[in-house]
């Protein structure tokens, strides 16, 4: 056992009948558990009926911890089984069309992989693995489903990290509070934040894997950092990283003092139109735009309305790592093909961008790409809205996006997004009322997350990954953003 770290080693030795694991991703907590997942197999005799369910959270999740993690340990172990290399596929619910990979050992024992259905568990016995379960949609009916399985002296064991887009309103939140205070349902429970992992020998670990890849080491200290400065928010690193939940009771999605720290003096064109783009010759004329670019990068970013919430158009100008706001156009009752005509003149100067292709929008988003491909992008708001509202909160909370000092409603729009939960727990962004701008249910705030999206997506900053060697006149981003935080295995 010297070859696991103390924590891997506590969790591997605990034989308790409910286990509960809330931890950082990628401690190795999915190594260990694989191996004692094989461990339990091999222990059985000749003649066993003995069966551990594993739920993953998609099927491809399902085949990987087959054939990336118990083939690796029967190979260690010299193990002859069968379905190492996720072709054996067994149908474990008939009506419902439920299969799993399945590994087979000569004693009879065997390892059932199989994604996320809850269903899949009715009528079974055995163990039972829920890993990742914090990224699980029903959480509720996963552990109600599972936890009759081990009526029969089985096991029950849960495991997973803070869902970025969860929050402390998720089954697995619940859980691991409960198991912190009373502790009704009797878990053992364990917890290892990735302060904990490194105080246990982390890095070490790392380093040797560094080390054999010809890949130079790091401290202690400049490992978390690295960690740190790689996520794109700080609810992303307390989330995934130190098993802090999201917090979503309401808040302000931007904090009031980034939200203060990012209001400067800007000298930016405003303009709001009624009914009637009276004055449009030079909005909708590209020369005027190319004078007001001179030649710098700029993004903007298209939230569509008509007659009820405004459009607002959110004009960034980037400048190195930074955007600062250069125009924002505001419009109520304007017919959609007069809004178009400004948007095409941006294009036209040189500007990209995206938009709402949500309802209303998806027409005039998708006659905008098919004529200005490459530099325009429709974005759906249903699939997208959480990563845009992520964007836009790192973006405040990096120091990467300026509001002017003399235009308040700006402020009061983006602080007007609020953090809420599904009833399964799960995060949303809300629009609260802007209070200097009725009219706005944060469209304006929106815009400017999707302004953002198009410096990413389109032009390359400020908030980018930066291919090596790349040479324009941006400064490098050093912050190492991550677009999104991914979710891929544990080791």
């Amino acid at each position: 056992m010297g070859y696991f770290l103390p924590y891997q080693q506590r969790w591997i030795t605990d034989e308790s009948p409910l286990k509960l694991y809330e931890k950082s991703r990628r401690i190795g907590i999915t190594y260990a558990t694989s191996y004692r997942a094989v461990r339990k197999c091999l222990r059985e005799k000749k003649g066993s009926s003995f069966v551990q369910w594993v739920s993953s959270r998609d099927a491809l999740t399902a085949k990987e911890f087959v054939t990336d993690y118990v083939a690796m340990w029967c190979r260690e172990a010299n193990a002859v089984a069968k379905g190492l290399q996720g072709e054996d596929v067994e149908v474990v619910d008939e009506a419902r069309g439920i299969t799993a990979f399945v590994v087979r050992f000569l004693n009879g024992s065997r390892i059932c992989s199989l994604s996320s259905n809850p269903l899949a568990f009715a009528g079974k016995g055995g163990d039972v693995l829920l890993d990742e379960m914090d990224l699980h949609e029903d959480q509720a009916t996963l552990y109600a489903m599972a936890y009759p399985c081990i009526t029969w002296g089985g096991q029950l064991e849960i495991v997973s990290a803070y869902d970025s887009d969860g929050s402390e309103n998720t089954e697995f939140a619940r859980l691991c509070k409960e198991a912190k205070e009373d502790n009704p349902k009797g878990f053992s429970f364990h917890r290892t934040t990735l302060d904990d992992a490194i105080a246990e020998g982390f890095v070490e670990k790392v380093n040797e894997a560094k080390t054999a890849k010809g890949r130079p080491v790091q401290t202690r200290e400049e490992f978390r950092e690295q960690i740190r400065r790689g996520c794109i928010s700080r609810d992303a690193f307390e989330s995934q990283y130190m098993c802090i939940p999201n917090q979503a009771r309401g808040q302000q999605l931007i904090e009031p003092a980034d939200l203060l720290r990012a209001t400067v003096r800007l000298d930016v064109l405003r303009r709001h139109f009624e009914s009637d783009l009276s004055d449009r010759s030079d909005l909708a004329d590209g020369h005027f735009w190319r004078g007001f670019f001179a030649g710098r990068r700029h993004a903007f970013g298209y939230d569509i309305g008509r007659t009820g919430d405004l459009t607002s158009i959110w004009v960034n100008r980037i400048s190195g790592e930074t955007a600062g706001l250069a125009a924002l156009i505001t419009m109520r009752g304007i017919r959609f093909e007069t809004q178009k005509s400004v948007v095409r003149a941006l294009l036209d100067a040189g500007g990209v961008g995206c938009g709402d292709k949500t309802g209303l929008g998806m027409a005039v988003c998708e006659d905008l790409e098919e004529h200005y491909a490459g530099t325009f992008l429709g974005v759906n708001f249903a699939s997208s809205k959480i990563q845009l509202g992520t964007l836009l909160q790192s973006a405040f909370e990096a120091g990467k996006q300026q509001i002017p000092l003399d235009m308040p409603e700006v402020k009061t729009d983006l602080a007007a997004i609020k953090k809420e939960t599904t009833g399964a727990g799960r995060l949303l962004f809300t629009e609260g009322r802007n209070e200097l701008l009725p009219a706005s249910h944060c469209d304006i705030a929106w815009s400017a997350a999707l302004a953002l999206f198009a410096a990413a997506e389109l032009a390359g900053g400020p908030c980018r990954f930066e291919p090596a060697g790349k040479t324009d006149d941006f400064e490098k981003d050093s912050y190492a953003w991550s677009r999104y935080p991914d979710h891929s295995d544990d080791r």
